[in-house]
């Protein structure tokens, strides 16, 4: 009978340390997640809804081992720049290297490299409509504009940092719009219609430097 108190006491005992621990280690997440999003927000004042998440378990001592955290993933609700709003922005990072004395000292991340990062956004063909100044609407794989009168089928394509409708009628100029900031979205993305909305995603080896900034930011 004894023995079996013993273990009972001892089995209480470990869940209460590990318990404890994850608590203690959900916290310092919080933490630095809650920094690193206030960050971004003061860098990107265009940026509304930023978010910051953390993958990983244990944190602490994962990074304490490794150096490194599994992924990293920012969102932002929306952006407006140049007159265009775009929505459900984000940028998720795999295999992140961490400064683990900014980390565990000062709740900063401060990321010395990452593996890949894939960023994303969407403009919708409401908002391309009215910038434009033309009735636009996306569908899966298409995209027709009311030009000069007429209902037109066009192309989607990027060069530089503007997106291009355009048609193959003679005399009928594209349909610009710009990409969302650099800072954001930092690559030349592939542009995917969607039923209401142009999807815009790309890949990357290194963050936008604009967030890495910001995160690192006391």
């Amino acid at each position: 009978m004894k023995k079996i108190v013993v273990i009972v006491v001892v089995l209480v005992l470990l869940v209460a340390i590990l318990g404890g621990l994850a608590y203690a280690d959900m916290r310092v997440r919080h933490v630095v997640e809650e920094h690193a999003r206030a960050k971004i927000t003061e860098t990107l004042p265009q940026a509304q809804g930023v978010g910051v998440e953390i993958d990983g378990f244990p944190f602490v001592l994962g990074v304490l081992m490794s150096g490194e955290v599994e992924a990293l993933h920012v969102t932002v609700d929306a952006v407006e720049e140049q007159g265009l709003r775009a929505t459900e922005l984000s940028l998720h990072v795999e295999s992140i290297q961490l400064d683990t004395d900014a980390l565990l000292d000062e709740s900063r991340l401060v990321v010395t490299g990452i593996g890949r990062a894939t960023a994303e956004g969407f403009v919708s063909d409401d908002e391309v409509s009215k910038l434009s100044g033309h009735t636009v609407e996306f569908g899966a794989g298409t995209a027709r504009a009311e030009v000069q009168g007429q209902v037109i089928e066009a192309a989607a394509s990027i060069q530089g940092r503007l997106v291009f409708l355009s048609s193959n009628l003679e005399g009928v100029p594209p349909l610009m719009f710009p990409l969302p900031s650099s800072e954001l979205l930092p690559c030349a993305p592939q542009a995917e219609l969607m039923p209401g909305k142009i999807r815009l995603a790309c890949s990357v080896t290194e963050l936008p430097a604009a967030l890495r900034d910001a995160m690192a930011q006391r």
